[in-house]
């Protein structure tokens, strides 16, 4: 009984001496926090709430530059929490700091003002935010670091032998979905210094399978053309056009196209200027040449047995494939276009060495080895080149001069001849036909004779080269008549008294060369076309030739 007065009595004691010692509040402005208190690490013991607001915002400054790892599989980059618009989320800490053992429950503040006493520490945390623009506007810059393409299996060639390539799992980074990991980080787990987070990303799968690459090992089908004669222009496009399809890789089933890679036809795609086809004629354009390329590379598709299923003749006939063999390419309108209808991918390989041109083609053969296939061009018709005859009424009359050569027109066809197992069967391949242009030729009409030139231009008109070496003739023969009667006119003035000729052998013999000369005249000029057999047809009937240029389309 006596010891429960003694408690009452002490509990008494107790109160009274708490409202004593808290009897005099501090106003609110002037009050301090207690010693003892702090916010993280810092001691605000003696601070106004200003000044713990200060001291807060001083450490969210000290902790922007903080190094945040954003990481996306095996790529990374870095931003800082203050790239992510980091800012303090409690700002009230300040006010609860100074108010803390000074204001509520008279008990609470005592117990916690005797702890302070006592050598205890308060400690209050600070919680963090961020700015979710900011950090979306973070994820975003780096999308390009980040993110990793997906990359087929390749396949490439080297000392003759072939090297598989894996692919590569491609990554995107899923902004919003990181954004949002991003900021729950911030605001949960990061207590600031050095941190990371591993973005939300989304794989796709690389492409290409590289168990069939490793199928490629075969020769299915190669072609070879020669091309050293050409201009140096032409070389270039042949060996810029090859190194545009070498390392081909063409999958079961896809379609290939020769033009899709090879153009455009420009100099800033590596082409020089050199002669093509265009229009029945021979003119210079960029990627002159480029058709010996699609041509090879057809030769080498046609033993390879491939799906062609796009494939045109050139307009005029080319010399270094067989006709009806070649395939031209002319932008927009002309492709070569086949399809690899193995069952394993097809790998291109072509090489230009300035002189030869060479295309292979790999795969996985699966053809009887007792299978044979042979290819025969079939020239149907031919159509001679007619000629064409132009007036140049300043030279001349009577010269021919011939200023360019024609081509042969003719129809062909190609036939596949194949034997299996001695078996042999036969079909066409295609069908071409070729423009036959005409032989031109200049013929002088400069004369005071109005008949002579009359008949000359009619047999111009009439592009009637015979008829003009006729009316050259003619005329030549009638001038040296008349100039042979002058002759014989004026000898008696040369001959000695027993009225015998006086001669000049070498006189002569000029004169009779340069009669011969007047009326046969036809001056060859040999223009930059694949000129070789148009050569020896020439020299073959007896003919001389002079600046021998050739090129090949």
């Amino acid at each position: 009984m006596k010891n429960s007065r003694k408690m009452r009595g002490l509990l008494v004691m107790l109160i009274a001496f708490a409202f004593c010692f808290l009897a005099e509040p501090v106003k609110a402005d002037d009050r301090t926090a207690l010693d003892g208190i702090y916010v993280e690490d810092i001691s605000v013991g003696g601070m106004t709430e200003e000044q713990i607001t200060q001291a807060v915002n001083d450490k969210i400054e000290q902790l922007k530059p903080s190094v945040i790892n954003l990481s996306a599989g095996e790529q990374n980059a870095q931003v800082t929490a203050g790239d992510l618009g980091l800012s303090c989320a409690n700002p009230e800490v300040a006010r609860e700091a100074v108010t803390i053992g000074q204001e509520g429950n008279v008990l609470k503040r005592f117990l916690t003002q005797n702890r302070l006493k006592n050598g205890e520490t308060v400690t209050f945390s600070l919680k963090y935010t961020v700015d979710g623009e900011a950090a979306r506007q973070a994820v975003e810059n780096n999308t390009a670091v980040l993110n990793r393409e997906a990359t087929d299996a390749t396949l490439t060639r080297e000392n003759g032998e072939f090297i598989v390539n894996p692919g590569q799992t491609g990554c995107s980074v899923n902004v919003d979905e990181s954004m949002a990991k991003v900021v729950n980080y911030l605001t949960t787990s990061w207590r600031g210094g050095i941190g990371g987070v591993e973005l939300v990303t989304e794989e796709t799968p690389a492409g290409g399978n590289p168990e069939q690459l490793a199928l490629v090992k075969d020769l299915l089908g190669e072609g070879t053309t020669e091309y050293g004669n050409g201009t140096s222009g032409r070389k270039q496009n042949v060996a810029v056009g090859a190194e545009k399809i070498n390392g081909t890789l063409v999958q079961p089933g896809e379609e290939f196209s020769v033009e899709a890679v090879v153009v455009p036809f420009d100099a800033e795609n590596g082409y020089a200027l050199a002669a093509s086809y265009e229009m029945g004629k021979v003119v210079d354009s960029y990627g002159g040449g480029i058709c010996q390329v699609s041509t090879t590379l057809y030769v080498a598709v046609l033993k390879a047995e491939l799906e062609v299923t796009e494939r045109y003749s050139h307009s005029m006939i080319v010399h270094y494939v067989d006709p009806s063999m070649d395939a031209a390419i002319a932008e927009g309108l002309k492709d070569l276009k086949f399809i690899n209808n193995t069952d394993a991918p097809i790998y291109i390989e072509a090489s230009a060495d300035g002189s030869t041109l060479h295309f292979a083609i790999y795969g996985h053969e699966t053809r009887d080895p007792n299978r044979t296939v042979r290819y025969e061009s079939e020239t149907t018709n031919t159509e001679d080149p007619t000629p064409s005859l132009t007036e140049d009424a300043n030279a001349s009359f009577g010269t021919i001069e011939q200023t360019s050569y024609g081509y042969q027109g003719s129809t062909a066809r190609l036939w596949k001849i194949v034997n299996d197992n001695g078996n042999e069967t036969k079909e066409q391949v295609n069908s071409s036909t070729y423009r036959m242009t005409s032989d031109v030729y200049t013929v002088g009409t400069k004369t005071d004779n109005a008949a002579a030139r009359a008949e000359m231009q009619a047999a111009i008109a009439a592009n009637d080269l015979a008829k003009a070496k006729e009316v050259a003739a003619k005329y030549s023969q009638s001038s040296s008549s008349s100039s042979s009667s002058e002759k014989k006119e004026d000898s008696s003035d040369d001959s000695d008294s027993d009225g015998t000729e006086k001669t000049d052998d070498s006189s002569n013999t000029e004169k009779r060369r340069t009669m011969r000369t007047r009326r046969f005249l036809v001056t060859v000029r040999w223009e930059p076309v694949n000129c070789n057999i148009f050569r020896e047809k020439w020299e073959s009937r007896g003919k001389r030739s002079t600046d021998s240029v050739c090129f090949f389309v």
